[in-house]
């Protein structure tokens, strides 16, 4: 029985959006012809910047060139991966790099340079949703927002993740398709779309290009075991062994085209294996173990493959260089996407769509709320101005914290909007986001603005109402002494959001420890708190 694949109605708007930028101007080439490299879109504000004809070739006649001290290659081909649902720096701390925004200023930079550019990613555009601090929904949203920006800033190929494929295969098939009338295509040796071939296939066998006077073959692969923890993958997917897959694919790549590029947006380990056993390839793009892998490819084959890992979360982008010299054919380098590069139109704006998105439809608000498992049972969110009535001084010490206005920084952020809906920046700027009876909005719950005392010692209404009950004080107890401590403030204090953190440096700007007294009676007696949204 034939399978007839019926697309995703939520993957859509995709084509629309995306063609509003990108345009149709491309044609479909023909079999075995590889396909013009289209030129990378420009950011609105950014025109190339010409040569001095009076300059030697390569010489650093444009401050902003990153390969500046490079001679004139004859064609640039940008890596990059692993995005990992991070579509710009959060900008909590300085320092932060990456953001699709900021790859656009870069990609324009480069175009000054007059070389054509190959834009090739190696996939995983989101991470796994189940761990996602937004969950699937915003995961979705945050998928589409960065299959729109490549698109938009006309990448050739992508390569097929199971990462994206944890959002679910048939809605994430759904958006592959809505890419037909763009330049960049998914791309995959041994997977494919059931009763999909031809132009009409989302996902191709590999993507042939030309630039100038060189023909790039690019192609990925994907262990089919992968595919195994998803429902939905046999419904849509049909998964052939990749070690005949891949080497029938480079087989054919090599009949034709000067350069060969493989993708392998799987386990770490199995991007040098591959490229050992599949020589032929000449780079080879894998992933990190580290957000921060080694700056310099790895060189297999005798020299004759480049292995490439540009890291995780977007933050650098890995450069090649092809040049006409015996001596050093390939010249490798990786840039940071750091301050350097500014957040460049059109991609910017596509971000601010995504947030302004997450707005419209109250995401934050409607955000699905669990329990909290290491309160005290029954036990709701009351706010710190409750905790004020019988802990002031603690309460005038938090108030001078950047813990206390983490909400204030979110609205105030000069060039980011609409921070305030996005889930990743509310779980760890107010109190109590995804748990019941936690912030749902500025309107319903305005007492829980700002990273508070619960958020660290969890609900306190049933303390509030027996304050004397020593039961119900250890679910609130929080000694500096535990080791677990540090794994708890590493939940906002990560890698990515502040990666200079130093649990022992920086617990003494908010240490707090028998600041009060109770010796006033009244602090004894308990009340019955009102829920910081307005009524338990």
């Amino acid at each position: 029985m034939s399978h007839k694949p019926i697309w995703s109605m939520t993957a859509v708007g995709l084509t629309v959006a995306v063609l509003a930028f990108v345009g149709c101007e491309t044609k479909r080439a023909q079999d075995r012809e590889p396909e013009p490299v289209v030129k990378p879109v420009l950011a609105e504000s950014e025109t190339p910047k010409q040569a001095d004809p009076k300059q030697t070739p390569g010489a650093a006649t444009n401050p902003d060139d990153p390969i500046a001290k490079w001679p004139d290659p004859e064609l640039l081909i940008v890596l990059s991966g692993e995005l990992e649902g991070y579509l710009e720096p959060c900008g909590c701390t300085d320092g932060q790099m990456g953001g699709l925004a900021r790859r656009l200023d870069l990609i324009d930079k480069l175009s000054a340079r007059k070389a054509p550019i190959a834009l090739v990613d190696l996939g995983a555009l989101v991470k796994d949703p189940a761990a996602a601090r937004g969950g699937l929904k915003q995961s979705l949203a945050r998928f589409d927002t960065a299959l729109k920006s490549l698109a938009l800033m006309r990448y050739s190929a992508i390569g097929l993740s199971a990462e994206d494929l944890k959002l679910g295969v048939g809605e994430v098939v759904g958006h592959f398709k809505n890419l037909d009338e763009t330049p960049t295509k998914i791309v995959s040796c041994n997977v494919s779309v059931k009763d999909q071939t031809g132009d009409d296939a989302p996902i191709k066998p590999s993507v042939r290009l030309r630039i100038g006077r060189v023909r790039i073959g690019v192609t990925s692969v994907l262990d089919p075991a992968e595919l195994k923890p998803l429902a939905d993958a046999s419904d849509w997917l049909d998964a052939k062994p990749f070690k005949e897959s891949l080497a029938e694919t480079l087989a054919d790549l090599e009949s034709d085209t000067d350069v060969q590029i493989l993708l392998v947006p799987g386990k770490p380990q199995w991007a040098k294996t591959l490229a050992r056993a599949n020589p032929g390839f000449d780079i080879v793009l894998g992933t990190s173990v580290y957000a921060d892998p080694d700056a310099e490819p790895e060189m297999l084959n005798d020299g004759g493959t480049m292995l490439i890992r540009t890291g995780k979360r977007g933050k650098y982008v890995g450069v090649v260089g092809l040049f006409d010299d015996p001596d050093q054919k390939y010249r490798y380098m990786r840039i940071a996407l750091n301050k350097k590069y500014k957040f460049a139109e059109p991609v910017r704006q596509l971000i601010e769509d995504y947030r302004a998105q997450m707005r419209e439809i109250g995401f934050v608000e409607d955000f699905p709320k669990i329990a909290r498992a290491e309160g005290a049972p029954g036990a709701t969110f009351v706010g710190a101005d409750t905790c004020k009535n019988c802990h002031p001084n603690t309460h005038a010490r938090w108030a001078q914290t950047k813990h206390a206005a983490a909400y204030t920084a979110l609205k105030s952020d000069k060039i980011r909007k609409n921070l305030e809906f996005d889930a990743d920046c509310v779980t760890c700027h107010t109190t109590g986001f995804e748990y019941i009876s936690g912030w749902r909005s500025e309107t319903t719950t305005p007492l829980l603005k700002g990273n508070q005392c619960e958020n660290c010692h969890g609900p306190a209404s049933r303390h509030v109402e027996a304050p004397d009950d020593v039961s119900l004080r250890k679910y609130l107890s929080k000694p500096v002494e535990n080791p677990d401590q540090t794994r708890f403030c590493l939940r906002c204090h990560d890698e990515d959001n502040s990666p200079h953190f130093d649990f022992n440096k920086y617990y003494g700007q908010i240490v707090h420890k028998k600041m009060d007294t109770y010796e006033d009676p009244k602090v004894h007696r308990g009340i019955k708190p009102a829920a910081a949204g307005g009524g338990l």
